[in-house]
């Protein structure tokens, strides 16, 4: 069986990302149940394939040796990427049901997926399910998004209650019965990365994601160290505006802007089809 320098578990935003951020790519592979991955575009799913893929279900993982058992073999990679994500069943689920929603007022069980929430009910309102919002209106990203984030619901016209009927359950995570701790490298120990959904951060958003995968991809490859992580996302309400967030709260850096205009519509369209053309690979954006 093949020797590998690198292995990456799992093919989502961050996996990807990682395998386009090494240097040397002879000996890399990801291992994931699924030959493709889903960007999930403001009003539409961009399907991409998974680079490099080894198409088998993990079973087990010992991060010290590193060592991967799958449903079909086993590996020792000399490096070990943590790509797993956290498990989004229960809030796909919950988005299954908009029939439900209508003159509905929605929240978060856990403030972090607020994000993921708003945009879902800006959505349900372009699809004429009139949901309303219930929740802190990203304030975990500091006041001034928070004060933004209510302007533009209510430039989109969502109703806005201190009370919710339905929350949107949280995420677990994905293989391992806990989230997982790194330093400023994203570095478990001197032989495996994680990244992504599996990190014990309270914030996750896929943009983020792709920056740590990006990052641990160069970092293995020598090229940089001590990761800034940052927040940064557009919520659109496809009817020509968007809001374009960028934080650094939830890591006590003290930036935190968030600006509402047309441009920032455009500019969600714009990365649906980056992404999809690109196959994932932030690239350039990543210095942004």
């Amino acid at each position: 069986m093949e020797k590998y320098s690198v292995l990456i578990l799992g093919g989502g935003y961050g996996g990807i990302n990682a395998y386009y951020g090494i240097r040397d790519k002879s000996h890399v592979a990801i291992i994931d149940s699924k030959r493709n991955s889903v960007y999930h575009g403001k009003s539409r799913d961009i399907g991409m394939n998974i680079p490099a893929s080894i198409m088998e279900s993990i079973k087990k993982v010992d991060i010290e040796e590193p060592y991967v058992q799958t449903d079909r073999h086993e590996y020792y990679p000399e490096k070990l990427v943590i790509s797993t994500g956290c498990n989004r069943e229960s809030q796909i689920e919950f988005m299954s049901k908009s029939h439900l929603y209508n003159n509905m007022y929605l929240g978060s069980k856990n403030e972090y997926d607020d994000y993921i929430l708003i945009q879902y009910i800006l959505k349900l309102n372009k699809a004429g399910i009139h949901a309303g919002y219930s929740g802190n209106f990203l304030s975990f990203l500091g006041k001034e998004v928070k004060i933004k984030v209510r302007k533009f619901l209510a430039l989109s016209g969502v109703p806005l209650s201190p009370d919710a009927d339905f929350l949107l359950p949280e995420c677990s995570p994905n293989i391992f019965g806990n989230y997982i701790n790194v330093d400023k490298n994203l570095m478990v120990n001197e032989n495996t990365y994680a990244i992504g959904d599996a990190l014990d951060w309270n914030a996750k958003c896929g943009e983020l994601s792709m920056r740590q995968g990006a990052f641990a991809g160069r970092h293995m490859s020598g090229k940089v160290h001590d990761f800034k992580p940052v927040f940064i996302t557009i919520l659109d309400n496809l009817k020509g505006t968007g809001i374009r967030i960028k934080s650094t709260e939830p890591w006590n850096s003290g930036i935190a802007s968030a600006h509402i205009g047309r441009e920032y519509s455009l500019m969600a369209g714009f990365l649906m089809h980056y992404y999809g053309f690109r196959n994932g690979n932030m690239g350039f954006l990543q210095y942004f």
